[in-house]
């Protein structure tokens, strides 16, 4: 007979299972029959917890998820007990959403506990980077080179220039070759300097970037290939500009979430690994807030996610707005912040409850629906916690729920 501990343990994790925003689900094998689910699984298909209890998942799944769901199980094995699926599939309930399944063999491999996490934004990134990829290798095909030749006796002057010049600068090559004074106030200072130190008999970089000021003033970013020869230099030049600023966006779109323009996970790692240390040389305390927005898949579910993608802009742009301009906020979930700071007495006394404020306060959505959407904040500070990134996180987050559970306990999320 169970313990009373046993018992009050797993109503514990039910409840927590019960709550969480992925979608889980535990079956049976080899009948596939579900054991449990929570209600966001249920939801998904169009029904309830106890309705789900007892029904085949091959009855219940679309082609896509059934082919997703046969994929995990031929690799399941006690070996191999965890397994994530490597390909996101379609929310059945919501077109244009994707889902990203992680499924663990249990009770020595009768059953499969399932978890689902909407990963709809990391999905359309993806995409995004791909289409940019494909892009970039367009661009780089179909680039016009600039061939030219570039003697140093009696004195520096070009030989040659290829006729494709005019298109990337807006001169002619006998102009640019008539004046070499001229070609050389049309480059940028940092490629002058390079020029005239590899005719003076300087080291040459075989590549780089100068940028040109072409003839009607526009800038544009050109990439040499050189090779030094006995009597002077020889290249081939192209127009990158719009590779390079391709190049750009890539970089940000992997470090910024692409709805909000906030760091994403992987930025704020990567300015904690930094913070941290310089934070600890100067001896001051680092902060971190951990927030999430109260009932907002309930806001998403009356209203839709256009209406919810329009909140997290919203609520991003107000905490941009409220923190100081070297703090740093990122969004790292579908509804979860983080922020970052250096403590300041004087003025974080009262940071998180202006950010509270910000954020409560009704948001516009149109002239006929306004919302509002509360946030519960938790913090966690080196002081306390210590200078581990991951436990500075996992102390704002812990400290996070307390609050979200207090409101819950007191009426006050509904």
């Amino acid at each position: 007979m169970p313990q009373q501990h046993e018992l009050h343990d797993d109503a514990m994790l039910a409840d927590i299972l019960n709550r969480m925003p992925e979608r889980v689900v535990r079956f049976r094998l080899p009948e596939r029959t579900i054991v449990y689910c929570n209600p966001s699984w249920a939801h998904g298909h169009g029904s309830t917890p106890a309705e789900m209890v007892g029904r085949r998942m091959d009855d219940l799944l679309t082609d896509g998820e059934l082919v997703g769901l046969h994929h995990q199980l031929g690799r399941l094995n006690p070996d191999t007990p965890v397994l994530a699926d490597d390909v996101p599939r379609p929310a059945p309930e919501a077109p244009g959403r994707w889902i990203a399944w992680m499924d663990q063999l249990l009770e020595h491999g009768t059953e499969v506990l399932a978890v689902g996490r909407d990963v709809t934004e990391l999905h359309r990134t993806s995409l995004a980077l791909r289409a940019s990829e494909e892009r970039f290798r367009d661009l780089a095909d179909r680039s016009a080179d600039v061939v030219f030749h570039l003697a140093q006796t009696p004195s520096p002057h070009l030989t040659y220039l290829s006729p494709s010049v005019e298109y990337l600068l807006g001169y002619t090559p006998e102009e640019l070759m008539a004046d070499f004074g001229r070609f050389l106030r049309i480059v940028d200072d940092e490629g002058r300097a390079r020029l005239v130190a590899a005719l003076a008999g300087g080291p040459i970089l075989q590549r780089f970037d100068f940028t040109f000021r072409r003839a009607d003033g526009r800038e544009v970013i050109g990439e040499l290939n050189i090779t030094p020869l006995p009597d002077g230099i020889q290249g081939i030049g192209r127009d990158v500009t719009e590779i390079r600023a391709l190049q750009r966006q890539l970089a940000d779109l992997a470090l910024r979430d692409p709805l909000t323009g906030l760091a994403n996970r992987r930025l704020l790692d990567e300015f904690m690994a930094e913070a941290i240390p310089r934070a600890r040389r100067a001896k001051t305390e680092l902060s971190v807030a951990f927030l999430d927005l109260d009932s907002f898949k309930q806001l998403n579910d009356t209203h839709g996610h256009d209406v919810g993608d329009a909140v997290l802009q919203e609520v991003a742009r107000r905490m941009l707005a409220t923190v100081r301009g070297a703090d740093v906020v990122a969004r790292i979930g579908g509804d979860e912040f983080v922020v970052v700071h250096e403590v300041d007495r004087i003025i974080d006394d009262r940071l998180l409850e202006r950010i509270d404020e910000a954020i409560s306060a009704p948001i516009r959505i149109t002239d006929e629906l306004w919302v509002r959407c509360r946030v519960s904040i938790g913090r966690a500070s080196t002081n306390v916690v210590g200078w581990d990134p991951a436990a500075l996180v996992a102390a704002a987050d812990a400290a996070m729920y307390r609050v979200k559970r207090a409101r819950h306990q007191g009426g006050e999320l509904r």
